[in-house]
């Protein structure tokens, strides 16, 4: 028999619920993921995981392992609330909409996976405008004929440990005989100013005035670093008492700003520090140029909600794991 609980891991991004269920003492078997910088990444950090770089609405799941649980993060670009966009042309509008379908048609893989190897356990993460889909409905109906009773819950990362304010819909699906205890942790709230590290990158002095330039002119205190943010209607917040706004994968929207002796003092926080919000410990190692890796950090499973999770799992499959295929 197996030593630890096994996981397969799909949308695995660059690691971070592999590297939460990987804390949470489970082996995660195999990881897949459409992005081969990603895949790559992944690998680095979890060398003893099988690796595929895979379309996963094209996929045989009879080619993958069973294991005991399953995690998926599909992706969440057509769930999110849109932002402004530029004018379309009808045909535009139509390439956009069939693109955002097919996009959101990658949930499905799910239920296909679920219906070839039954896992007791299944973790699917996503932004809380899942929920809105018109097919989200569908989609749980094909876990539950399955014979998988489903809990709902959205959890912000900062209520776990991580010094982020990250909100996330988390869906748990089990089947019968697999009871989760998913009563939430009570942890110490962590402020940002723990993972920044102004020693080594140093803010600089202001000799211009940038778009957060209003945000640094409310700080009146001498040498308390402060979030800025570079978004409309933010503002300035002592690092010491709040978190990060979410980290997101499309460029870099947070800097730290001070007064140091009177002078506005700021700069952008380093994929580092993003990281480490994210929860990877920093001998986590990324793959591809500055943009590419923030890219993998924002697209991220916050590490600490994950490894509760396969606690959680852990618990409730009280040491069962199943036998290797003969």
């Amino acid at each position: 028999m197996a030593d630890h609980l096994t996981a397969t891991d799909l949308f695995a991004g660059a690691g971070g619920s592999s590297e939460g269920l990987t804390q949470a003492g489970i082996r995660v078997a195999i990881a897949a993921n459409h992005w081969q910088l990603a895949v790559d990444t992944h690998h680095d950090n979890h060398p003893d995981t099988e690796h595929r770089t895979a379309n996963l609405r094209e996929t045989d799941w009879r080619t993958f392992p069973s294991t005991d649980l399953l995690w998926a993060s599909p992706s969440c670009r057509k769930h999110a609330r849109a932002s402004a966009q530029k004018r379309r042309t009808a045909a535009e509008e139509k390439a956009a909409k069939d693109a955002a379908a097919i996009d959101r048609a990658t949930a499905f893989a799910v239920v296909e996976a679920a219906e070839v190897h039954r896992y007791p356990v299944i973790f699917i993460e996503n932004v809380p405008e899942f929920r809105e889909w018109v097919l989200y409905p569908w989609f749980l109906d094909g876990l539950r004929v399955l014979g998988y009773t489903i809990t709902e819950a959205i959890h912000d990362a900062v209520d776990f440990g991580l010094a982020q304010a990250r909100r996330r819909l988390f869906v748990a699906a089990t089947l019968a005989g697999v009871e989760l205890d998913l009563t939430p942790p009570v942890v110490e709230p962590v402020a940002a100013a723990s993972i920044l590290d102004l020693a080594s990158t140093p803010l600089r002095p202001m000799t211009r005035r940038l778009y957060i330039s209003d945000q640094i002119d409310t700080i009146t205190e001498d040498d308390v670093p402060y979030l800025v943010t570079y978004r409309n209607h933010a503002k300035a917040r002592r690092a010491d008492q709040h978190p990060l706004a979410t980290v997101t994968a499309g460029g870099n929207h947070h800097a730290v700003a001070q007064l140091i002796d009177g002078v506005p003092h700021q700069r952008l926080l380093t994929n580092r520090e993003c990281a480490r919000a994210q929860g990877f410990g920093d001998h986590y190692t990324f793959r591809g140029t500055p943009a590419e890796v923030k890219r993998q950090i924002g697209n991220a499973v916050p590490v600490g909600i994950a490894r509760w999770l396969g606690e959680r799992a852990t618990a409730a499959l009280g040491g069962h794991v199943l036998e290797p295929a003969a």
